[in-house]
């Protein structure tokens, strides 16, 4: 998903941005909002087991081929399903972004920012090409939803384009710029995150 060293520089560009606001800053980088692996294989089982009736009725191959043709079905449709694009194909648009904003509120519980007044999460998943900024109650007070979005407007190119850590650095430092004047980084503050930078 992403290497070390660019994890490593992911956090250092977190790190940066905390320190221009006391408002709690977190980063989730996940490789699927939801598994649908199960889904997909049990539609390949499905494929391959209505593969014969056609085989039986429309022609007249051997039991042992019928069987063969069977088994290279059932690769072949799990090798399609197994690969990002496909699902992100065969999966609608709005089930996803679901996905994404469930598991993005899951996240902003579990890193904590739910007991801060102003702290927020940004939340990329690779398969859906989702971001998501879950800001506290203070913070989506004072700066509108449309600013938000537009620093997830921003990060969207890259990020379609692969440059995953440019997207996320980007994301860092423009949700610390919006930050910053509302919640500057003097003064007391929520406590501040152990870790700012998580991959799951």
């Amino acid at each position: 998903m992403i290497d070390p060293a660019g994890t490593a520089r992911i956090e250092a560009a977190f790190d940066a941005a905390q320190k221009r606001t006391r408002a709690p800053l977190a980063g989730v980088l996940a490789e699927a909002s939801i598994s649908r692996d199960a889904e997909f294989l049990l539609g390949a089982c499905a494929l391959a087991l209505a593969t014969p009736l056609p085989l039986l009725l429309f022609t007249e191959m051997s039991a042992h081929r019928i069987y063969v043709v069977q088994l290279l079905v059932a690769i072949l449709a799990a090798t399609l399903g197994s690969l990002p694009w496909v699902r992100r194909a065969l999966v609608p648009g709005r089930a996803a972004r679901s996905a994404g904003h469930r598991a993005a509120l899951a996240q902003f519980a579990l890193r904590g920012l739910d007991r801060t007044q102003c702290g927020v999460l940004v939340y990329v998943s690779l398969a859906e090409h989702y971001i998501r900024i879950v800001p506290a109650e203070a913070a989506a007070a004072v700066i509108p939803q449309e600013a938000w979005q537009a620093v997830v407007d921003r990060a969207l190119a890259p990020l379609a384009a692969g440059a995953i850590e440019t997207a996320l650095c980007g994301l860092a430092d423009d949700c610390a710029g919006l930050l910053a004047r509302p919640f500057p980084a003097e003064g007391a503050g929520d406590p501040p995150l152990r870790h700012r930078f998580h991959v799951v």
